[in-house]
């Protein structure tokens, strides 16, 4: 048993997926027995676990605080009789908890590939946390708080980029940019799930059109950074966009 403790104590890839299976089972424990407790050996754990190495701690560090909270805005949402879907979402949520801990600790080889996956996850949380949760109490707050957390996933997803660093290095003003991106798409983003939650489509149906525009704007946005903009990347996105709106309008169940 010994030998098996060290063994995956020195393998990185084994002693994030304990990690992450003790932070499944810590959320699993909060979701079924909601006290302050159980809050607070599930913050506690994930803490722990996340800084411990600092390594690139501060550099994922929005991105672990939005997949914390939204986490815990789960557990608030969903009803403690709801059995297997609380531990199917405490493994969902574990998963990419090993995913992020993989990234951070240079576990898998193309990160950056990996780190889009657990960006795009955190923006279609955030979009389902928005559109299924009572907006008519402290709407600015809430509003605010999701616009920042836009903001944080793409400056952390517009940084991991290493076309833009390739960039940089040709002393081209990039950290500047980034940042004015970051906020203009923000801004774009925040505004269009504001007009998108008048559609009676439902909230996952919301949450993916939301996340179609934010891949687009992505795409287009680095292109531009990278000097690459042309005809055929804004019609390759436009043409996207339509294609997966019409096919999620398509598939939803209108409501009154």
């Amino acid at each position: 048993m010994l030998k098996k403790l060290n063994l995956v104590s020195k393998n990185p890839a084994l002693q994030s997926a304990l990690r992450a299976l003790i932070f499944s089972l810590t959320l699993a424990i909060a979701y079924n027995n909601r006290s302050f407790w159980t809050f607070f050996l599930f913050i506690a754990a994930a803490l722990y676990f996340y800084f411990n190495p600092l390594f690139e701690a501060k550099k994922y560090f929005s991105s672990f605080l939005i997949f914390l909270v939204v986490a815990l805005l789960a557990v608030s949402h969903l009803p403690t009789a709801a059995g297997k879907w609380n531990f199917l979402a405490a493994a969902l949520f574990g998963l990419f908890f090993f995913i992020l801990l993989g990234v951070k600790n240079l576990v898998f080889i193309n990160r950056l590939l990996i780190y889009e996956l657990v960006n795009n996850f955190l923006f279609f949380s955030l979009f389902m946390t928005f559109f299924l949760f009572d907006k008519s109490n402290w709407f600015f707050l809430k509003y605010a708080a999701i616009f920042l957390a836009i903001f944080a996933l793409f400056r952390t997803f517009l940084f991991s980029q290493n076309s833009l660093r390739r960039a940089e290095a040709l002393s081209l003003p990039i950290s500047a940019k980034i940042n004015l991106f970051s906020a203009s798409l923000a801004v774009l983003i925040s505004q269009f799930i504001l007009i998108a939650a008048y559609l009676p489509i439902g909230f996952l149906n919301l949450a993916a059109i939301s996340l179609v525009a934010v891949l687009a704007l992505k795409d287009l946005t680095i292109s531009h950074l990278c000097g690459n903009l042309n005809r055929s990347v804004i019609l390759k996105n436009t043409t996207m966009v339509l294609i997966f709106s019409v096919i999620i309008f398509i598939a939803s169940k209108w409501q009154p």
